[in-house]
């Protein structure tokens, strides 16, 4: 059940929900914050069901059939909205509130919520009608929010809402996932520093993307380096997803793009703590690396800022032009 996980995943964020659902004490806006990955979706929906439900005690039963329709976006009193599907407009929230500014459709109560995933894609239009939503709600509107990247939103928005910080999974957490879900140790130690969700973890080692980032990360080691040509020719002929499907190419693309720079970034702290595990290959170009810890934090950086840029709006192609350009310049300055 979602609110057993949501316990031993987020210990803090369970007792804070169900303290205000016990105790009556759910606010007009929630703000789930935190890195890919860490059941904020899945809590809001938990917290949705928790405010409908008439059977359970504190949050929701999820057993319920009030509780299966919410699940199934079958409930009239449920609006969802996902921006990482579609980015949020200010269209998209005035229909919301056109839509709850009339009565309850289901309940007595009146109870009426919207969820808003990624808002951190929302246009400044948008997070503009949202404020004034969040300030003006409306008699038993409840809005949760969720977000990867609250630097994103407009300041007001944050302070409009109950923040609830959710915390990321150690890497030994996601390591242990790995390798319960069969993946061999020594790739278990690259993919838990890559996927931030417990299960795309066998589906990401399955698919050909960690193969090409593994690659990807070998022709900056200068590993097999005559099995390449260049780094910008290799991303536009051997690695970019051949698919026919435009869709699904573009989002391969930027699930191999991000995994790449989590390899590098996770190389550049190992050679800083001059320890690493993982495979014989990435264990010795670690222990020989060449220059200083100045220079190592520099990659970090750019590893960072770069694959903070991969997203559906910037022009991957060249984010990747300019990614490599740094790389190179930076494995000059390393010899």
């Amino acid at each position: 059940m979602l609110k057993d996980q949501l316990k031993r995943q987020q210990p803090v964020v369970y007792r804070a929900l169900e303290n205000a659902c016990k105790r009556d004490g759910v606010s007009n806006a929630y703000l789930f914050r935190g890195p890919y990955g860490t059941m904020k979706n899945e809590a809001a929906l938990l917290l949705a069901q928790s405010i409908f439900c008439t059977e359970g005690d504190g949050l929701a039963c999820e057993e319920c059939n009030t509780c299966r329709r919410v699940r199934e976006g079958l409930y009239t009193d449920l609006i969802v909205l996902d921006g990482a599907k579609k980015p949020i407009s200010k269209e998209m929230v005035d229909e919301i509130q056109e839509t709850f500014s009339k009565t309850s459709l289901e309940g007595k109560e009146g109870k009426r919520v919207y969820i808003i995933q990624n808002c951190e894609t929302a246009s400044i239009s948008a997070q503009n009608s949202m404020l004034k939503f969040l300030e003006e709600p409306g008699k038993g509107v409840t809005a949760i929010l969720t977000t990867d990247n609250v630097n994103r939103l407009l300041p007001t928005i944050i302070s409009r809402c109950t923040v609830l910080p959710f915390l990321p999974m150690s890497s030994q957490g996601y390591y242990e996932a790995a390798v319960d879900a069969g993946i061999p140790r020594e790739d278990a130690y690259l993919i838990s520093h890559i996927v931030r969700d417990p299960k795309e973890i066998r589906p990401f080692y399955d698919s050909e993307l960690y193969e090409k980032a593994v690659m990807m990360l070998k022709q900056f080691l200068g590993i097999d380096p005559f099995l390449f040509s260049e780094f910008l020719v290799d991303w536009e002929t051997q690695w970019r997803s051949p698919s026919s499907d435009r869709e699904k190419a573009k989002a391969d693309n930027l699930v191999l793009a991000a995994a790449f720079f989590d390899l590098v970034h996770l190389y550049g702290c190992d050679v800083i703590r001059h320890d690493a595990e993982g495979p014989a290959w990435y264990h010795d170009a670690v222990f020989h690396a060449k220059g200083n810890i100045e220079q190592y934090g520099k990659l970090i950086v750019i590893a960072d800022e770069q694959k903070d840029r991969v997203n559906r709006f910037n022009d991957l192609n060249l984010v990747m032009a300019q990614a490599f350009s740094r790389l190179e310049e930076l494995k000059h300055e390393l010899g």
